[in-house]
């Protein structure tokens, strides 16, 4: 671990106890002061991710909604520097709204689409035409694609990767084994997939080494999902899994880097 590099692909940062998404948040004091402090005693470098709001999506707010989360993810970026890269939320439901988001967020240097929480905000069908039409006009700028991974939707998220070649899409959470498994036919198949390893599936010890066997470490990005989970947790079972260090400065580092075009 001494000297290495580690990108924290998937977080959903904070400014404030609204964007806190810690199960126990009686226990913090939410500021990105915090967060900073967090992640970097966990090991960790950079963060990704994108930022989601404590109280449930409703269709009267509209695509104001959306716009609120991206608006605090670039006043965090503005605090944090380059030690983050901020996600931004889309919504099929206004097309051209989103089209129009992910021209602001080009003009600001931002090209990672996503974490896509469908469930949380109100829409949840990734065949839905609204959505292919925004991933189109997405294709455009180089964008990167994070999707939260569907149970019912393996069909769609398969037939979505497809659609779009020139887009770079990245699974989030290998889930339970059977999911994972259908994730390792999808990252067989598709050069523009990869899948990142936070919430739920890590655990499960030798999941890693078993990936990187089927279809290289190069198909992964590390993720802890913070602050849902303990970020040290995930840095500590990339480290103690049965891989090579070259394998693990792919997870940890380099792919990230890749993808988005980071320097730290």
């Amino acid at each position: 671990m001494k000297n290495m590099k580690v990108i924290d692909f998937h977080t959903h940062p904070y400014i404030s106890s609204g964007e806190f998404l810690c199960f126990y948040p009686e226990c913090f004091d939410p500021s990105p002061e915090q967060l900073r402090e967090d992640v970097e005693k966990a090991g960790i470098s950079h963060i990704c991710g994108s930022v989601l709001l404590k109280r449930p999506y409703t269709v009267e707010e509209g695509f104001s909604y959306i716009k609120e989360c991206n608006d605090k993810a670039l006043a965090l970026k503005d605090t944090l520097g380059d030690f983050y890269t901020p996600g931004f939320h889309i919504h099929p439901y206004f097309v051209n709204k989103s089209v129009a988001e992910i021209e602001r967020m080009a003009d600001r240097g931002v090209r990672l689409i996503g974490e896509l929480v469908p469930y949380m905000h109100g829409w949840s069908d990734y065949a839905n035409a609204g959505l292919h039409t925004i991933l189109e006009a997405a294709e455009q700028y180089g964008m990167t694609v994070s999707f939260h991974t569907m149970k019912d939707e393996q069909k769609q998220m398969t037939e979505m990767i497809a659609a779009h070649p020139k887009l770079n899409f990245v699974a989030a959470h290998p889930n339970d084994k059977e999911l994972y498994l259908l994730h390792i036919e999808r990252l067989k198949k598709f050069d523009n997939f990869r899948l990142d390893l936070s919430g739920t599936g890590i655990f499960r010890y030798g999941l890693v080494a078993y990936g990187v066997k089927k279809v290289g470490s190069e198909k992964f990005v590390f993720g802890t999902d913070y602050p849902i989970c303990n970020p040290r947790m995930y840095v500590q079972a990339i480290l103690q899994e049965p891989i090579t260090d070259a394998d693990r400065e792919n997870i940890l580092y380099k792919n990230a880097a890749e993808l988005l075009d980071i320097l730290i």
